[in-house]
């Protein structure tokens, strides 16, 4: 793929004058992120929750949704809460389950379903069952919006449904008693894209704008460090309500009293206090989807809702533990695809898979394929039943749904029946199943579709933020920068153009040379070092018969590189110093 990278522009003179408090960065970074007048600025840099928090009322069906909650309430109906089994859904879950135990209410289970033999969302099954069990009511969290058929049996049992979500809706909506989704199209909301645990939040503030049940003001503040695990994990835009969602839910964490996350924060050697975005998105959301993708989504659920010390501490090791074999379990199926490749003669696309690898890293270990042969990916395993399950990514070449639609209907053509159980997703990554018996033909018949379907050509593009030099890497320059966190989707880290950086050391590590250091001079008295976590995918040998090549990119010290990197503050043995984060390296 190639790359290529490109300044932004300087401000313009208005831009200048409308943001001339803040320091000539700061002006820059806000420009580049759409924000040029000062009042916006303002709001950006300083979120105060009063002031921005939106009324939860202007979502549809939230009224309907609040009213039919406190009338179970008061009959002590049976509630179900069903919450997504990933570090959305999970901590949306144990936020409404909070409430409840709050407010003293006792008669209501949750139910997360099981990631490898129930299919995401609502479940015919599982909705006969709560039937049998006298439940009056269902509650969905980060799912349901396309549950028609599901929904629809609740209502012919008696249940009802609120469906608390943030995908897509389909053409036809379920017939819940009330779904509340801001991206429904008759949805005045102005915030579209909240988290499913961001949905959830807003709903709980309706719920005791209209009966605190005795409890006292601002207390569900206090769930806004799950809010913000979830916007994060989630991937949603830091921007807007977002934003002030994950700047005072990283304000809560970093005084979390929850056993569980106490237990996690010790097993990672993070402070609290020092807890970051970058912390729940590489340390924290990873393990609670570990809970899901290697077992099941209930341990993740019981560390963030236990009160017992020792409890949280046995439930974050086996966390830990499941990680961890999730990272082992990734590298045996890449070890195992990177043996059958023929680097001279790649395939145009990886389609392989295993009834020994497990389902929750299918999509995982996609990505790192492709990062690495810059081709799309279909992996699958089976279930218990028997049926083929997979994950697919795509390098940016193709559409993933394009491909598989492609694939149905070439099979419809000649069957009369689709090949695929179910097939669907997004451009880059979509999830599949068929039948056990059609194993043989699902790589030529991908092949085949491939083949057919548009192509376009792909230019991975960094956008960057300042051309600095080495020497303007102080701790000024990184609260400046700061201003501007928590960073995510729509709010990157600011990117800069480091040129002619001279290195005085390089080296891999960390499980099999999987990372890159270099280690740059400052001055005659000052370097600085640079991770880049991953990077060491592409095949090359770092330490080959060529000297220190990367990527093409020759890193034997005494060498300049041009460098795009970010600058981060590095709290390893509870010492802090500055340090940066490689985006890309090329030669001078």
């Amino acid at each position: 793929m190639k790359k290529k990278w490109k300044l932004q522009a300087d401000l313009s003179l208005k831009q200048t004058q409308e943001l001339k408090t803040y320091t000539p960065l700061v002006q820059k970074l806000l420009a580049h992120r759409g924000i040029e007048r000062a009042k916006l600025a303002e709001v950006f840099l300083r979120p105060d929750y009063e002031r921005d928090l939106l009324d939860p009322f202007l979502m549809k069906d939230m009224a309907k949704a609040v009213a039919r909650l406190l009338e179970a309430i008061e009959n002590k109906e049976r509630v179900v809460i069903f919450g997504d089994y990933d570090a959305d859904g999970v901590p949306g879950a144990t936020m409404l389950a909070l409430l409840f135990n709050k407010m003293g209410y006792e008669n209501y289970e949750v139910y997360i379903p099981d990631r490898h033999n129930e299919d995401y969302g609502l479940n015919l099954k599982a909705v006969t069952e709560f039937a049998g069990r006298e439940v009056k009511l269902i509650i969905t969290i980060d799912c349901g919006i396309r549950d028609v058929a599901e929904v629809r049996l609740a209502a012919e049992h008696g249940l009802d449904v609120i469906i608390t979500d943030h995908h897509l809706p389909g053409e036809i909506l379920p017939p819940a008693y009330a779904i509340v989704n801001a991206k429904q199209s008759d949805d005045k909301y102005p915030e579209k894209m909240l988290a499913g645990a961001g949905v959830m939040f807003k709903f709980i503030g309706a719920v005791l704008a209209k009966n605190r049940f005795g409890i006292e003001t601002g207390w569900e503040k206090w769930l806004l460090d799950l809010a913000a695990i979830a916007t994060v994990s989630d991937m949603v835009p830091l921007v807007g309500e977002n934003r002030l969602l994950a700047y005072y839910g990283l304000k809560v964490l970093r005084q979390t009293r929850r056993p569980g996350l106490l237990a996690l924060f010790n097993l990672m050697k993070i402070k609290p206090v020092n807890a970051t975005e970058d912390d729940i998105g590489f340390m924290i959301g990873p393990r609670i989807n570990s809970a899901s993708r290697m077992s099941h989504a209930s341990q993740a659920y019981y560390l963030l809702t236990t009160e017992d010390e020792a409890e949280a501490v046995t439930i974050a090791k086996h966390l830990e533990e499941k990680n961890q074999s999730r990272r082992e379990l990734t590298e045996k199926v890449l070890t195992a695809i990177s043996a059958l490749m023929d680097e001279k003669n790649l395939p145009p696309i990886i389609v392989a898979g295993s009834a020994d690898w497990g389902l929750g890293i299918l999509g995982l270990s996609c990505s790192r394929l492709v990062e690495k042969y810059n081709r799309p990916v279909w992996l699958w395993s089976k279930n218990e039943a028997g049926t083929i399950k997979g994950s697919c990514r795509s390098d940016g070449t193709i559409n993933l749904v394009e491909v598989m639609t492609l694939v149905n209907q070439t099979a419809m053509a000649e069957t009369g029946k689709d090949f695929f159980l179910n097939a669907g997703g997004h451009a880059m990554a979509a999830g599949f199943s068929l039948a056990p018996e059609r194993e043989a033909e699902l790589a030529p018949r991908l092949l085949a579709a491939y083949a057919q379907a548009p192509k376009q050509v792909t230019e991975q593009e960094f956008l960057v933020d300042a051309k600095l030099e080495l020497t303007d890497l102080t701790w000024d320059t990184y609260a400046q920068i700061e201003q501007l966190a928590p960073f995510g989707v729509d709010n990157p880290k600011p990117v800069f153009w480091l040129s002619g950086a001279e290195i005085t050391a390089a080296k891999s590590f960390g499980n099999g040379g999987l990372h890159l250091e270099l280690t740059f001079k400052k001055n005659e008295r000052e370097k600085i070092s640079a991770i880049g976590f991953f990077q060491c995918l592409a095949g090359e040998i770092f330490n080959g018969p060529n000297g220190h090549q990367f990527h093409g990119v020759n890193l034997t010290p005494g060498e300049r590189v041009d460098a795009l990197v970010t600058l981060e503050k590095s709290t390893f043995k509870n010492y802090p110093e500055l340090r940066l984060r490689i985006v890309d390296l090329k030669s001078t």
